[in-house]
């Protein structure tokens, strides 16, 4: 018989619906039937894509004994951290606070209000390898809370105080901070050498393994590629690039990149396909591509938004959630290949040639001999690759014959803001019309669908043709960045006053000044959410931070916008936490992405006149990630004076600071003019 999730919409509750385990989902009924029953409350968290997820459940959450004990020691809740945040952002905080590494599934094991005692990941269904058995975890910790309340209570307290000095701290370096004169380019350049040095040499990439995408941390390395002394910076940024999209990460069949690789090779992933890392990528490549011209990144985003438009997009233009990593109960069973495969559909002589280039062999290089793709040779003539191209789309059809893994058929707001200012940048560097077309109608469906109350709500969530749950400050900053990169990319006031309504309500429902520090609250100020701590917005993850999407939104609309308050906060903002951000540059790379649009920003005003639309293109294919095209938004002091030339020709005009370079009429020109590195400081 289906439990209480049945009537939920998330796929990741519908997924446990069947479990003879009593779930709630978060809300005020299991708080009441704790506090009415004096039980403890475990809040199990995960997602739809996630493979652990899927193995405790199988293990212990579909097992009766299990459940059993679930039922009868504890009130027992069911969170999807992707349609909360808030909750997750919580009790992974507590974890950290606990000296532990976090991760999914999280279990917290809880006071009745939901204060967390103590807090694990996976836990087996019985001792093994180390690790205790999730039957003996129960009964201990319910043990625990009926004979040792006291110290349940110590420890509760103890996880709440550690997570309100996380947030102090924060605070407290940003108090010690000075004005915005102390804010100089040094702390770039030396941000880039720091994550060029915790680069991969031969591969790419942070650390060795397990090794993530790091987009924040990636675009902070190519943003310093161009400033002084950033040759290594600019090399780590492009082999990261190169090394991911002929990596087993990269789906070479159907597009879009797996959440991470299991190795320092990018070779063999965790298959789940997220729309955040996607979306982010899209940029990144577009950026790749403007650096180089290398044709192999600009079919990285054709073959992506391919795979967005044919898998992971809602009837009205929204993009899902996610992609399991399983399929038929095994991990990347879809994805694999053998020989005999290969052979089966291409053909012996074909499928000779395709191993050689894709590393398929008898041994393999994954599970039960089997093999993930991926580019070990060298390319070849355009012949040579047209031929692999079609080898690819035969492979292609026939994978499509298999069960594919299952979708997150969820559309979330800020994930659609990161995929659609992803989409507007690779479209901008390459000239996609298909990336251009899939960016306007994720816009449309996030303005139509998703924002409400006359442009100043928005909702979090929509599924089944219904949207729900408030929005965060992740998800009113993504989609404002990406309603002012719409503006921008359609020189529509439109889109720009859109993303600017979003930006006054991040400033009045998830900022606040708290001691004299600038402070963004995830979860707004309006929230009824039993929360037993109001998380903040610090640090990216593996999505950037939602405080330093908003930094960046407000020095647009000062800078680009004219609005003296926008710039005034965002200054004060990053005098207070950027010098943080840069002794810790990997988590704070977003926010030092402000700090390059503060120090750096180049606002671009074309005239009216024949060509304008050449200049335009031309300045959106160039790298400059600092670059605001001033459109009727701007006010007088950008955009006056600066007309057409006595020729009729358009002319483009550069402006950095207060000073405006001499106008240019030539596409060649304007991209060589936007290529030069900011200017340096004065010793």
């Amino acid at each position: 018989m289906p439990n209480r999730l049945a009537g939920e919409s998330s796929p990741y509750l519908l997924q446990h619906q069947n479990n003879p385990v009593d779930w709630y989902p978060w809300g005020d009924e299991a708080f009441a039937r704790a506090k009415a029953e004096d039980k403890p409350l475990f809040v199990s968290i995960g997602y739809a894509a996630c493979h652990w997820c899927h193995v405790m459940e199988h293990e212990s959450f579909e097992n009766p004994e299990i459940a059993a004990l679930m039922n009868s020691l504890f009130v027992n809740v069911k969170v999807d951290r992707e349609e909360r945040p808030d909750v997750d952002a919580v009790y992974m905080n507590a974890i950290h606070v606990m000296g532990e590494g976090g991760g999914w599934p999280l279990s917290a094991f809880c006071e009745p209000e939901g204060a967390p005692f103590f807090l694990g990941t996976y836990f087996p269904p019985d001792d093994r390898h180390g690790r205790p058995g999730f039957a003996r975890v129960l009964k201990t910790m319910s043990q625990v809370y009926r004979e040792k309340r006291d110290q349940v209570a110590q420890n509760a307290t103890a996880v709440l105080q550690g997570l309100r000095h996380m947030d102090e701290h924060f605070r407290r370096h940003a108090r010690k901070a000075g004005g915005p004169g102390e804010l100089e380019v040094g702390m770039l350049v030396t941000s880039g050498r720091q994550l060029a040095q915790m680069s991969d040499v031969e591969r790419g990439g942070f650390g060795r393994r397990p090794k993530f995408p790091s987009s924040s941390a990636h675009d902070l390395l190519g943003r310093a590629g161009r400033l002084p002394f950033g040759a290594p910076a600019r090399t780590a940024f492009l082999l990261q690039c190169q090394e991911m999209a002929a990596g087993g990460i990269y789906d070479h069949l159907g597009g879009g990149f797996a959440r991470y690789s299991v190795d320092e090779k990018w070779l063999v992933p965790h298959f789940e396909k997220m729309l955040y890392d996607n979306g982010q990528l899209l940029a990144i490549y577009g950026d790749a591509f403007a650096m180089t011209g290398e044709a192999r990144y600009a079919e990285v985003i054709e073959e992506t938004v391919d795979w967005l438009v044919r898998e992971m997009q809602d009837a009205g233009g929204g993009l899902y959630a996610s992609q399991d990593a399983d399929s038929e109960g095994e991990e990347g069973k879809f994805y694999v290949w053998t020989p005999a495969e290969l052979a089966e559909v291409l053909g012996e002589a074909d499928a000779e040639v395709f191993a050689r280039a894709y590393g398929v062999t008898d041994a393999g290089n994954f599970e039960n001999q089997t093999t993930v793709l991926s580019r070990v040779s060298q390319r070849g003539g355009e012949e040579a690759e047209k031929a692999l191209a079609e080898m690819r789309q035969r492979l292609f059809v026939a994978r499509s014959k298999r069960v594919p893994p299952a979708t997150d058929t969820k559309v979330l707001a800020g994930w659609n803001g990161m995929a659609l200012s992803g989409l507007l940048r690779a479209a901008g560097a390459t000239g996609s019309t298909r990336a251009l077309a899939t960016a306007l109608q994720v816009a449309e469906f996030l303005q139509s669908r998703m924002v409400h109350d006359d442009g100043a709500r928005l909702w979090r969530v929509y599924k089944d043709g219904r949207p729900r749950l408030d929005g965060t400050l992740d998800d009113y900053a993504m989609v404002a960045r990406a309603f002012l990169d719409a503006g921008e990319a359609l020189e529509d006031p439109v889109w720009w006053r859109r993303g600017e309504r979003l930006v006054e309500q991040v400033l009045a429902r998830f900022y606040r000044e708290e001691d004299g520090v600038g402070v963004f609250y995830l979860p707004a100020n309006d929230s009824e959410d039993r929360l037993v701590h109001r998380p903040e917005s610090n640090h990216d993850g593996a999505t950037p931070s939602g405080a330093a999407v908003a930094i960046e939104c407000l020095l647009r609309l000062g800078q680009c916008g004219g609005s003296a308050r926008a710039l005034e906060v965002a200054e004060r903002y990053l005098a207070g936490r950027a010098p943080q951000a840069a002794g810790q540059p990997y988590m704070g790379a977003r926010l030092l992405a402000g700090l390059d649009f503060y120090l750096n920003g180049v606002e671009l005003v074309v005239s009216e006149g024949s060509g304008r639309a050449e200049l335009v293109a031309a300045a959106r294919r160039a790298y400059a990630p600092t670059l605001m095209i001033a459109g009727p938004w701007a006010p007088e002091s950008i955009r006056g004076g600066k007309g057409a030339g006595e020729d009729g020709r358009a002319q483009a005009y550069v402006c950095r600071g207060q000073t405006c370079s001499a106008p240019v009429t030539e596409p060649d020109a304007l991209r060589a003019l936007l290529a030069e590195p900011p200017p340096r400081e004065e010793a």
